[in-house]
């Protein structure tokens, strides 16, 4: 009888430590999952890389890397919409994430959503103002919508960002085409051939 209350101190100790383990073992085990689906996304096989990203977001929902990988997945494999819960399910783990918010503008712009995209391709500027790709893909709507003139704007932004960005180069080329600025549009498409070489 008077081992009973040192079994209940070893049931009551029991009970804190295990969920502390199990949840050490998930985190460990969701990493492991990351690793696996990371091997398998290099390999270009997307189907198997989604059930280990799948797994590993199960065993640990706030792996953030996870979660990434499971939007890059998801819209390789044309599933656009739950790409962007993926992405957003980052962005509520890691609010700083831009790259989560450009990817979510990249798939919502998929879906023709431009008003969306265009908002999170902002939200992705935002965050990191030295990011030259949503500038480039806001261009890319803006001309699509045949507002070459704020396109040409979002065009020079990603070169001053980056100016060995061929292909904002060839996109301002483009823009000025239509805007009927000829010379200047020839000597965009040669920088960006340049670049080319």
């Amino acid at each position: 009888m008077r081992n009973l209350p040192g079994i209940f101190a070893l049931i009551l100790i029991s009970a804190f430590i295990l969920p502390v383990l199990s949840t050490a073992d998930n985190t460990s085990d969701s990493k492991q999952m990351w690793a696996a689906g990371k091997a398998f996304w290099d390999e270009k096989q997307y189907d198997e890389a989604l059930v280990s990203f799948t797994n590993a977001t199960t065993l640990d929902p706030t792996n953030v890397d996870a979660w990434f990988y499971t939007g890059l997945t998801l819209a390789r494999l044309g599933k656009n919409g739950d790409a962007i819960s993926a992405y957003e399910t980052v962005s509520k783990l890691d609010p700083t994430n831009a790259a989560a918010w450009f990817n979510k503008g990249t798939n919502l712009a998929t879906l023709n959503r431009t008003d969306e995209a265009l908002s999170a391709y902002d939200k992705a500027i935002d965050l990191d103002p030295a990011y030259a790709f949503p500038w480039y893909n806001k261009g890319n709507i803006q001309a699509d919508a045949g507002n070459y003139e704020e396109a040409l704007k979002s065009y020079n932004r990603a070169i001053e960002l980056d100016p060995t960005f061929t292909i904002a180069w060839k996109g301002k080329g483009s823009a000025l085409a239509k805007l009927g600025r000829t010379s200047e549009s020839v000597d965009a498409y040669n920088t960006a051939h340049q670049l080319e070489e």
